[in-house]
């Protein structure tokens, strides 16, 4: 009985069909069997015997799962006067590509897939010779080629005869996960949910070729990944410095525009607007702005792991030397000081900045407009931003009073948080022992970040004068305003450029 497992799994394997073995681990009190193996298909059948009826009823459903979902499991299974426990391992993910049709691009179709891992179905009105197929009809005619045909999420299909879309008429293929016809450009209507003609465009001529650019596709579709080149990943590398409320925004555009976005930040960030901003990510090792999450990284080439789990990463480096070690595509001076920190046009092909003490032309390509008004967001590519007055726009007939500076220098400690609703002469905040006041009514929309050590006339935190109702816990318009045009800036550059 264990042979025919064996020559069952051999069998099987050779097809990349996906199947599960069953294996009796360990066993306790009086149990049918204490040792023994069973391989299981997809379709519930199996081969072998662990010890029938329930347990092997529990061991069927339990391996069919986990064939769905492609993992592994132990399952314990109780008896009347014992129990055993079973592992159940998945060999070979369920993937299935139906070929209609086994000429010379069809031969070549299915060679190349069996090759990397999927199970192949031969259909065609001809004697066919494929040894490694795990499936072969073959029919009087076309019409009946497909006939009684079940795709799953796992099935792909590929005609490569004349006459493919009245094939599949008769087929539905709503749940497959490809579905592919071989027909030149100028004979094909688009139709939604068939590659026409199939395979990527890679200039593919011979049907080698055209069975790469096939079998490539068919992967992308499987695994749903975007199929840019890898090497993507550094030519769409931008680094922003500062992670504040601005950079953030920025970051996030960036990010959901496609770009791989790395921050860079200072060992202690002095942001206001910090429940908005990635440079929390230092204090508290990640955080999430608007969904997306930040993680706080130790090295530069760690980057790379964050963006493959879609996530944003942040580095300390106030210097911005991780520049010189990744050669990013883009730069953008999202430090918000009012005045270049060190930041020159060399450091990559596009280097941007946002706000005021940048002039594009000289020391970068790009300066982005940051003053509220009209402006708010332009892109400047010869000159400089409007210059920094020191009073804060004005929202809700308040600019300067909204802002709060420190009156004494300490270490600064928070009394009241984002969203609390204050009134003009509160106490929301001490520097050593000395409280700070709000000047005006309204919502905290800014806090800085407690344990700071803080000189006088530092900018410790945010009223909003609109007070309840406002939302302090996404970007802002301004934040917004000022993204889009870093986003089209960088859009522009790539499109003319990359």
């Amino acid at each position: 009985m264990t042979d025919r497992v064996f020559e069952a799994a051999a069998a099987m394997e050779r097809c990349n069909q996906a199947f599960a073995m069953v294996t009796i681990t360990a066993v306790e009190g009086i149990v049918p069997r204490t040792s023994g193996r069973m391989l299981v298909r997809e379709d519930g059948s199996h081969v072998g015997t662990i010890g029938g009826h329930h347990v092997e009823d529990q061991a069927v459903e339990a391996a069919v799962r986990a064939i769905a979902t492609g993992e592994g499991v132990q399952l314990a299974v109780d008896c009347p006067k014992g129990r055993m426990m079973l592992m159940i391992d998945v060999v070979n993910r369920s993937r299935k590509v139906h070929v209609v049709g086994f000429g010379q691009v069809g031969r070549c179709v299915a060679e190349t897939l069996h090759g990397v891992g999927y199970a192949i179905y031969v259909h065609d009105i001809r004697p066919v010779d494929c040894p490694y197929a795990a499936g072969v009809k073959v029919s009087d005619s076309w019409s009946g080629a497909l006939e009684g045909l079940v795709l799953d999420e796992c099935s792909a299909i590929v005609v490569t005869v004349q006459g493919g879309r009245e094939l599949l008429s008769n087929v539905d293929f709503s749940k497959a996960f490809y579905v592919g016809l071989l027909s030149s450009r100028s004979r094909i209507v688009p139709d939604k949910g068939i590659s026409a003609p199939l395979g990527l465009d890679i200039g593919a001529e011979t049907p080698q070729e055209v069975a790469i650019s096939v079998a490539a596709e068919i992967m992308r579709a499987f695994n749903r990944t975007g199929g840019r080149p890898l090497c993507d990943d550094r030519r769409r590398l931008v680094i922003v410095r500062g992670a504040g409320d601005l950079a953030s925004a920025t970051i996030i555009r960036l990010t959901r525009a496609g770009y791989h976005v790395l921050a860079l930040e200072t060992a202690r960030p002095t942001q206001v607007r910090r429940n908005v901003s990635f440079a929390e990510a230092v204090y508290d090792g990640s955080y999430v702005v608007d969904g997306m999450k930040a993680v706080l990284i130790d090295s530069p080439q760690e980057c790379f792991h964050a963006f493959d789990r879609h996530e944003v990463p942040v580095l300390v480096d106030e210097e911005a030397s991780s520049i010189g070690i990744l050669s990013p595509t883009v730069v953008v001076d999202a430090v918000m000081a009012k005045k270049n920190l060190g930041t020159r046009r060399d450091m990559a092909p596009l280097v941007v900045a946002l706000g005021p003490g940048f002039t594009a032309g000289d020391d970068v390509d790009v300066v982005i407009e940051t003053k509220r008004g009209h402006d708010l967001g332009r892109i400047i590519t010869a000159g400089s931003a409007a210059a920094n007055t020191g009073v804060p726009g004005v929202i809700g007939g308040y600019g300067r009073e909204r802002v709060v500076h420190s009156s004494a220098s300490g270490v600064f400690r928070g009394v009241k948080t984002f969203g609390d609703i204050v009134k003009a002469g509160d106490v929301i905040a001490y520097v050593g022992d000395v409280p700070q006041t709000t000047m005006i009514d309204g919502m905290v929309r800014g806090m800085l970040h407690d344990g700071l050590q803080v000189c006088e006339g530092f900018k410790i935190a945010d009223i909003d004068p609109r007070g309840e109702g406002i939302d302090y816990t996404s970007p802002s318009d301004k934040a917004r305003a000022i993204a889009g045009g870093v986003l089209e800036a960088v859009d522009s550059f790539f499109a003319s450029f990359m």
